[in-house]
């Protein structure tokens, strides 16, 4: 299959990018905007920004918050009727992972209403029409599908994660604007996420030349600031701004190439238990790395020396895979996370019904290791306390 560069049409970045998403909304002579977004973008007052600049463009708008942690595929029959009812004419995404997958599925279902369930998404490329106008504003660290066509969803009834590939689900634009940015309280678990997506880009079977620079400036770029981030430093904003710019191009990494074990066995936890699959993802990264070394090539020599690691230039595969697994863990200890998920218990049987999933996933497919079922249960076994 060739390469590929899918993205959305523009993208905006910095203090002040949201002037463009209203300049664009008036020049599209837009008439009733639904916002989408969740309870954490109104508490951290990001809701209150963008829905006082509209209503000052004397703009009509809706806000529609009724988004999961995990975007399921109720929230987004929710969406669509929601926006069906207001006559919306163009959707604006604000929040970051869940969000960004709800709206994009509900964008799809309303450019598509033959089109009324978002199980039938799943696979590749399964709407024929173009979606109805959709804009991504980022107000914090989440998951970096949400500036591909990815739309991972919950189905709450079969307790597992949909995979729909769709480039109708492609943003007419992305906003990442600074000013709106907030922290969140998992913003390292976030960042650390980010820092696995990457690393599965670049070692993945998928993985080219495009989506390596990306991946690797990623993971640079995020673990150069996110201790800064995080401590709230004096340089806390501009750090900030950074892991913003390292979480964008993660969502070109990951789009364009895919993801691995590390992804798949995150989304099985949070469909069917509830964890955050973030929180899983980064978690799961040391140990997936490991299981991955031996067919990485040379792609861990570049992840250590993007981490900070020192890397001999005469260094084998060995050392510098060592390194950058070490490198990883250091990282995840200064950030402070922690070892296992706290309050998970898995029995037998969940264990089973979790593995089977994995072994579906296309990110099972595209790890760069072969993966048996037992490898999966035992490697969820070390997130349990």
């Amino acid at each position: 299959m060739p390469n590929q560069i899918a993205t959305s049409a523009f993208s905006f970045f910095g203090s002040g990018a949201i002037k463009n998403l209203m300049d664009i909304i008036k020049n599209r002579d837009f008439q009733r905007i639904l916002v989408i977004t969740d309870g954490s973008a109104e508490e951290s007052g990001a809701a209150k920004k963008i829905t006082s600049l509209i209503a000052k463009n004397k703009l009509v708008y809706q806000v529609f918050d009724r988004v999961n942690m995990a975007a399921t595929v109720n929230n987004v029959k929710a969406a669509v009727e929601a926006a069906k009812s207001f006559r919306a004419d163009v959707l604006v995404a604000l929040g970051s992972g869940s969000v960004m997958d709800t709206a994009k599925a509900a964008a799809v279902l309303l450019g598509n209403p033959d089109i009324i369930d978002a199980r039938k998404l799943e696979g590749r490329d399964k709407s024929k029409k173009p979606a109805i106008p959709l804009y991504l504003v980022y107000s914090s660290v989440g998951n970096a599908r949400g500036f591909g066509y990815d739309v991972m969803l919950d189905d709450e009834a079969q307790r597992k994660k949909i995979e729909c590939f769709d480039v109708h689900a492609l943003a007419d634009a992305v906003i990442c604007d600074s000013d709106i940015f907030a922290s969140s309280k998992d913003f390292a678990v976030s960042s650390m996420a980010l820092i696995a997506s990457s690393v599965e880009a670049l070692v993945c079977k998928e993985a080219w030349l495009m989506t390596d620079i990306n991946a690797v400036e990623s993971i640079k770029i995020i673990a150069e600031n996110v201790k800064d981030a995080v401590k709230g430093t004096a340089a806390a904003n501009a750090a900030k701004e950074q892991v913003l710019y390292g979480q964008y191009l993660a969502g070109l990494a990951v789009s364009n190439s895919s993801a691995g074990l590390a992804t798949a066995m995150a989304n099985a936890l949070e469909a069917a238990n509830g964890a955050p699959a973030k929180l899983t993802s980064a978690l799961l990264l040391s140990a997936v790395m490991q299981h991955n070394a031996a067919a990485s090539g040379t792609k861990y020599k570049d992840i250590a020396l993007a981490l900070g690691a020192k890397i001999s230039a005469t260094a084998k595969p060995d050392a510098y895979r060592k390194a950058a697994v070490a490198a990883v863990e250091k990282l995840a200890k200064d950030l402070k996370l922690p070892k296992v998920i706290e309050g998970l218990e898995l029995t037998k049987d969940d264990l089973e019904f979790l593995a089977d999933n994995v072994m579906k996933s296309t990110f099972v497919e595209s790890n760069p290791k072969a993966v048996t079922k037992k490898k999966v249960i035992d490697l969820y076994k070390t997130l349990i306390k």
